[in-house]
Formats: C-alpha cells, sequence, structure tokens
C-alpha cells in the first residue's frame, strides 16, 4: 500500500512538473536591460482551472440539454448520418472538419454513419489552446459564420454564438412562393399544384431547434426582420453568470442576464408578449386542429393536400412552436409570422 501512495505521489508532482507552462511574457527591457518578469504561466491557467470552477462548469452542464445526451443512443448506427452531425461528439467534430455528411433528407453525401458515439461535451465546443501569447480564453471550435441549411442565408452574430448556429437552425426550406412545382421540406418532397400543397410526412417542418433563423428573421411565411436580440446572439442571454440553475453552462436563459437591457424586469414576459404569443399560437393550433391539419394530441401535421394559405399558417405555428422562445428571440417577426398564420385560418 505504502509502495503504490509513494509512486501515485511521484507520478503527480511529475504530471505537475510536465504541465507547467510559461505565461505571457513581461515587457521587454531598455537598452538591452533585464525586462519585468511576465506572469506565471500555471497561474494564467489557474484563472479558469481551478476545481472549484471546473466543478462549477461541469455541475451546470450536467444538468443541460446537451450534457443530458438523450438522444446519442437513437441517432448513433445505421442510417443517421443526418443526425449524429448535431446529436453527437465525434459526428459534429466530423462536419467541421469539412467531410461531407448527410443532407437533412438523410441521404448522405459520403456514408458518415457513427457507431457508439458520446455525447456532446466539452471539448466538442472547446478545443485545445494554440497558444497563450495572445489569449488564455477558452478556445472555440469554430466562430465562423454559418451558411443555413435551408436557404443559404449567411448567419453571422459576430461573437461565439455562430458556433450554436451550426446546429440551432432549420433543417429545411419554406415555400417561397405560389409559383413553385414543389419543395423539399422537413425532407420529404410537398407537392404545389393548383394552390394546393400536399404535405406527405407528419413531421413536415423545420426539426428541432431553428433558433437561429428566428434570430435573423428568416424562419417562415412573412417579410423578413432582424431585432435587437439579432445582435445579441445566443450566449449573451443563454450564458453570462450562473446561480447554477440558469446561465453559465446550463445554457437556461437568465432573467438576471436580460436586465442589462430591460431594467427591472422580474420574468421574461416583457410588456406580456409571452403572454400574447401564447393566446395566439393556442388559437391557431385550435384552427390547425379544426380544419384536420394537425392532431391535437401529438401536434404532428395530418397527411393531405391543404390550400398553401392553410399550409402557410402550419408552417409558421410548426416553427414558432419549434424555437421555443415564446416569440422572445425576434419579437416584431415573431408577430409576422403569427399574423399570417391567423389570416390564412380566417382568425383576422
Amino acid at each position: 500500500m505504502m509502495y503504490k501512495f509513494f509512486t501515485g505521489v511521484v507520478a503527480i508532482a511529475a504530471m505537475s512538473f510536465l504541465v507547467s507552462c510559461e505565461g505571457p511574457a513581461g515587457p521587454a527591457g531598455v537598452d538591452g536591460t533585464d525586462g519585468t518578469d511576465g506572469v506565471a504561466g500555471n497561474l494564467s491557467c489557474l484563472e479558469c482551472h481551478t476545481q472549484v470552477n471546473m466543478d462549477a462548469i461541469q455541475s451546470q452542464y450536467a444538468t443541460s440539454g446537451h450534457g443530458i445526451g438523450a438522444y446519442v443512443a437513437y441517432t448513433s448506427g445505421t442510417g443517421r448520418a443526418a443526425c449524429v452531425q448535431c446529436h453527437t461528439h465525434e459526428g459534429f467534430l466530423y462536419v467541421l472538419e469539412g467531410v461531407p455528411n448527410a443532407d437533412h433528407s438523410g441521404n448522405p453525401a459520403i456514408p458518415t454513419d457513427i457507431f457508439n458515439a458520446t455525447e456532446v461535451g466539452c471539448g466538442t465546443c472547446h478545443s485545445n489552446h494554440g497558444s497563450l501569447e495572445d489569449s488564455i480564453e477558452a478556445p472555440i471550435r469554430t466562430v465562423a459564420a454559418v451558411t443555413a441549411v435551408a436557404d443559404g442565408t449567411v448567419i453571422d452574430f459576430e461573437n461565439n454564438s455562430n458556433l450554436c448556429a451550426n446546429c440551432h437552425q432549420s433543417r429545411a426550406s419554406y415555400l417561397a412562393s405560389e409559383s413553385i412545382d414543389s419543395v423539399k421540406v422537413g425532407g420529404v418532397m410537398v407537392a404545389v399544384a393548383d394552390g394546393n400543397v400536399g404535405i406527405s410526412s407528419s413531421r413536415t417542418g423545420p426539426h428541432h431547434g431553428p433558433q437561429s433563423n428566428m434570430l435573423v428573421g428568416v424562419l417562415g411565411y412573412g417579410t423578413s426582420s432582424t431585432a435587437t436580440h439579432t445582435g445579441v446572439g445566443c450566449t449573451a442571454c443563454h450564458m453570462g453568470e450562473s446561480n447554477g440553475e440558469e446561465g453559465g453552462h446550463t445554457f437556461f436563459p437568465s432573467v438576471e442576464n436580460c436586465t442589462g437591457c430591460h431594467a427591472g424586469a422580474t420574468s421574461f414576459d416583457i410588456n406580456g408578449k409571452i403572454a400574447s404569443f401564447d393566446t395566439r399560437m393556442a388559437a391557431i393550433k385550435a384552427k390547425l386542429v379544426e380544419k384536420g391539419i394537425v392532431v391535437d394530441a401529438t401536434d404532428l401535421a395530418v397527411v393531405g393536400q391543404y390550400p398553401l394559405a392553410e399550409f402557410k399558417a402550419y408552417w409558421n405555428w410548426i416553427s414558432l412552436k419549434e424555437d421555443l422562445s415564446h416569440g422572445v428571440h425576434n419579437p416584431g417577426y415573431t408577430n409576422t409570422m403569427l399574423t399570417v398564420a391567423e389570416a390564412g385560418l380566417g382568425l383576422k
């Protein structure tokens, strides 16, 4: 036992020696004299990598949707190449490396099924420090602008939120006009004929999580428009300071993180807009159910032919539902989409 303890201590000491690093250099000396010593490397690392800090982040992350990893097993295996790119660690990195993956119809350009995949974790979003000379901030895998899968719109929040947009976007486009013959919606072809749209899948829609499209105002029918939250992006509201249950790496938005712009806010329902949104959405769903377009208990679409105006109403409703923000992401554009849906169903 003593031998094992001794060798363990030696191993830890050796590891400490190996990972010790130099901090940023101090200012150069004048006329060849010695300059000021730089910051100790280990102290620079410990600004983030203390046990307390890392435990707090791990605890927060464990409560998040990403940390739970509910769909990893479902998307790992044969025929899931279109899913693994966002639902697994390996799939996301595979796509970032530029390897062609499946399009949103589920047909891979190159087979990229991944078996025994793991959940999205720290290393999915964060890479290793390339250098400590310029910055010691947490390195992000990518902050490049994202080209939307649905319609080719360039989404650029000009901050770390671009990382989120890689996955938090619609996987299908809406109908651009009444003149086209068909379009891929939710991974299936829907025909447009004589003013009617044929829904051929119960899951027709943008798929889950089209938040970045909503933020930039290109998710559904209605005049596209951006808003203040477009410039903010994702991380300012969904991260920021954390109380352990909201903010930080829980990714749950915190009201406290909103008070910088909305002074005195005590809930997300600023000026009653969420309450209004919920009321209008409920009325739209009731009408869709009444017309036989949506199943009340499941919110799934009913396969069939529908007037284009009613399809527009369905698309806007399901897209706003999947956005999950109750209109907060883009209030003005949300109002436009709701108005189009209401008009298409004769509610206005």
